[in-house]
């Protein structure tokens, strides 16, 4: 079966991206045959970087560079109209700092022949030791409930988009990614559309370690945590209605922590404004 891989990048030459050196490496010493595999690399970077696809051997390599750093949602929904030419079966969704295994990609090629109803096929992925994904998605605080096992995924997860291969036909019939969600919250959304139209999730035995970018008040800009907090409430408010209240509580535990321990009051005045509107 035909597969397209994504790497989004931002400010960073394909070369220095973690995802890339990996991938190639394990590609490299990939058993099977290449040619089924396409590869496009996706640069939200505000200048395009001088990068030569035929200095690769062995893997067809595209390179498309839109500095109007729209989202990772129009970056994926540009792969999926790639994947569709290609006469792709599958969609592998990267990050550029996800470190890719060959024990990951072995899984991954013997995971394309998969029921119908299973629509995406993902890794575990660990960040400091600590398995972050995929979680139950019942819960505000799914980090602190149990993990789901490798096999079928019966109950509905949400997994991170890096590692996540998510099959053609499926985003056929939900026409691609929701770009009301065009960075935070697209995982979120997209996991909730594959069990809202009844149909289920595979989670192999096999695990990536993966930066898990940890909110730091201190670094983060107010207009980027705005950002966050509208696709938080989105999310909650018109998809995971059933959690809504229970949202709305901890949006008020976190204005309180964030009037204490963040030095920037402007973003506890949006948490606060957000727990009204």
């Amino acid at each position: 079966m035909k597969i397209t891989m994504v790497i989004v990048l931002y400010k960073l030459k394909p070369e220095e991206s973690k995802t890339f050196q990996t991938l190639i490496q394990a590609l490299s010493k990939n058993n099977q045959s290449n040619q089924e595999i396409k590869l496009l690399l996706y640069d939200n970077s505000p200048s395009k970087h001088d990068f030569n696809p035929l200095n690769y051997e062995g893997i067809h390599i595209s390179y498309h560079h839109d500095p109007r750093n729209l989202g990772i949602a129009t970056a994926y929904n540009f792969a999926w109209s790639v994947a569709k030419q290609n006469g792709s079966t599958w969609l592998l969704l990267l990050d550029h700092d996800t470190e890719i295994t060959g024990g990951y990609l072995h899984s991954v090629f013997n995971h394309l022949d998969m029921p119908s109803d299973v629509v995406a096929v993902i890794p575990k992925i660990n960040s400091e030791n600590i398995m972050i994904s995929p979680v139950f998605s019942d819960s505000l605080r799914p980090l602190k409930e149990a993990r789901p096992a490798p096999g079928l995924q019966e109950k509905p997860v949400m997994a991170i988009n890096s590692g996540t291969l998510i099959t053609i036909n499926f985003l056929n019939e939900i026409n691609g990614f929701n770009k009301d969600f065009p960075l935070d919250y697209l995982d979120h959304w997209f996991f909730f559309e594959i069990y809202n139209k009844g149909r289920k999730v595979w989670l192999m035995d096999a695990t990536l370690e993966h930066e898990l970018s940890v909110m730091d008040y201190s670094r983060v800009s107010l207009e980027r945590y705005q950002s966050i907090l509208d696709s938080e409430k989105n999310f909650y408010l018109h998809y995971k209605k059933e959690l809504w209240p229970s949202y709305r509580k901890q949006l008020a535990k976190r204005f309180l922590k964030q009037m204490v321990t963040v030095k920037n009051k402007k973003i506890a005045m949006c948490t606060l404004k957000g727990i009204f509107s």
